[in-house]
Parts: structure tokens; sequence; C-alpha cells
């Protein structure tokens, strides 16, 4: 076990990788073809799948500085029990309402599903300095509130200004929830908002992805290089989800290595501008999830977030490394002796 520990704080990026993928891609294969997308298999299942890169980076963090933790455990018994009060009803109300689970069994098993947001959000005052230091920006976050705003501006504003384009054009473009009330609308995509941002997309991904491998590669790296590399990792372990769904391939390539590498870009800025933020990628992931997949693909948007992107490229001189003490830089533990 030493030697592994060892080899993991030697290469913590690769670690990281290696083991999210270890844990995702073999189940993705068991629950797709051996239960057949099985519902309960799934739902058993998926805390594992979609928290792997949440909890090798909590895993290496608290390998790479262990000591000296924290003696009084009541913060993070509060943090816990505060995180799990908050999601517990979000998850349960979205299996209810969206998956259409009885209200019982939704109950009793989001319940327990939540304990995995809460556990990861109660991380930042956790008692291994490693993980405190790691999940502290998730419930503290750092940076102008102005970026966490751009996220919003970036989704649903591009979408809808892409839409608005391609219509006045001639060409077809839809918001795929146009038929229904305004509450209604509203009430759905602020329930799936959370729900992305609690369990699938938000802090169970951002926490690894940029939280993680970007700080770490950005300490050898230019940030776009840092980016394009996170972008390219995050995009292929989607890979087992993309074809148990028989998703067509032109739309996996269209997805995985273009838009994602574009909005790895994105994350990487807002990342970068929040002065190591997690929170931020984690609203921009979330946003994404929720309101991106509610208007169909069209040129126009797909030429606004190139445009944006190109904007965070030059505007932030991404070709260059950022400076060794930038906060968005890891910055290794100072052993005593």
């Amino acid at each position: 076990m030493k030697k592994l520990n060892d080899w993991m704080k030697s290469h913590q990026v690769t670690a990281f990788f290696l083991f999210a993928y270890a844990i995702t891609w073999p189940l993705l294969f068991i629950y797709f073809y051996v239960f057949h997308g099985d519902t309960t298999a799934g739902a058993l299942m998926e805390p594992l799948v979609v928290f792997s890169p949440a909890l090798m980076a909590m895993l290496i963090s608290g390998i790479v500085e262990p000591q000296p933790k924290q003696a009084d455990r009541k913060p993070h018994r509060i943090a816990f029990l505060l995180s799990w009060l908050v999601s517990a009803p979000i998850l349960i109300l979205y299996a209810w309402k969206i998956y259409k689970v009885e209200l019982v069994m939704a109950a009793f098993i989001y319940g327990f599903l939540s304990l995995f947001p809460a556990w990861v959000l109660s991380s930042a005052y956790a008692r291994t300095p490693g993980i405190r230091k790691h999940f502290s920006t998730l419930l503290k976050p750092r940076g102008s509130v102005l970026w966490y705003l751009v996220v919003f501006l970036t989704f649903p504003g591009i979408p809808l200004l892409g839409m608005w384009i391609t219509l006045q054009f001639g060409s077809e473009a839809k918001f795929f929830m146009a038929g229904m009330a305004f509450q209604d609308v509203a009430f759905l995509l602020l329930l799936e908002f959370l729900h992305v941002l609690l369990m699938t997309g938000g802090i169970n991904e951002e926490s690894g992805w940029r939280g993680f491998a970007l700080p770490r590669l950005q300490t050898r790296y230019p940030v776009i290089v840092s980016a394009l590399i996170v972008g390219f990792f995050w995009s292929m372990w989607h890979l087992p989800l993309d074809i148990g769904t028989n998703t067509p391939v032109s739309q996996i390539l269209t997805n995985r290595l273009f838009y994602n590498l574009v909005f790895s870009i994105l994350m990487a800025w807002l990342y970068n501008r929040t002065n190591g933020s997690i929170l931020a990628p984690v609203l921009f992931h979330a946003a994404m999830n929720a309101f991106g997949d509610q208007f169909s693909t069209n040129i126009a948007s797909g030429a606004l977030f190139v445009s944006l992107a190109i904007v965070a490229i030059v505007s932030d001189s991404m070709w260059k490394k950022l400076p060794s003490a930038h906060p968005a830089v890891y910055q290794a533990p100072v052993l005593d002796g």
C-alpha cells in the first residue's frame, strides 16, 4: 500500500485519470451489457459511476496531505448534515417528478443517494488538510461574482441568441420546452439544474476534472494545453455511456471532440479567472447540461461558443503558462524536515 501511495503522490494526474476510468468504465459495461440497463441496478451503481472524479480527487488529496488532521469533527458533521438536508429533497423531488418514481420509493433510494453530494460538499470542512483545501471553494468560492454571472450569460444566453439568429435567417431552431407554460418551464429547468449540480456533472465531476487535474497540469503546461488535456479525458470518460445508449457516431464526434473541448477551454477560463474556485466550472457544467440540452443544435450557437472561446484564449494569453504562484496553479504542500 505504501508503494501505491508513493506512486500516487508522484503521479497525481495520471493516478486520477487512471482510477476514475477504472471505476466508471467497467461499471457502465456491467450496467449496459450484464444488467441491460435495469433501472434498479443503475440506481445502485450511479453514485460510483458519476462520482468517480470527485472520489478520486478526495482520495489522492488525502494521501498527498494527510496530516495534521483537525481534532474537532463537529464542523464536518454539521456541514454534512446541512448538505444532506439540502440535497435530499432536491433529488427526491427530481426522481418523483422527472423519473416518475413512486414518492416513498424515491425518498428511500434518493435519500440514500443524496449522501454522496452531501459527502462531497461537506469535504470543504473535512478533518484531513489535503481534502479540506481541495474542496473548500465549493462552499467558500473565490473571485468576483461577475465571473459566476458569465456562466448564465453562456447558458442559456448563447443557445437563446443562437436560436434567434438562426430563425432570422429562415432556418429551423427549436426550444424543446416551447409548448409548456412558463411556470412549468421555470420549475423543471431549475430542478434539472440543481440535479445536475448535485449528481450528474456538477460537483461530482468538476471537483475532479477542473478542480483536481487542471491546476496540477497548469504547473507544467500552458493553460490551453492543460484545458485540452482535461477536455479530452473528460470527453472519453463518457464514451461507454455514449456507446451504451446507442448515440450516433456523428453526434459523439461532434459532442466529445468539438463542443466538449470548446467548453473545457471556457471552464478553464472561468476557473482561472475566479482564482481556482471549483464552484465556477461546477455552475458552468450544471447550466450547460440543464439549459443547453433544451435547444436544437445550430451553426449560430456553435459559432458563438467558438467566438467566446477565442476571446477567452486571447484575453488571457492561454498559450502561456500561469505564474507558479497563481491561485489556480496547484501548490504542493510544504513538508516539515
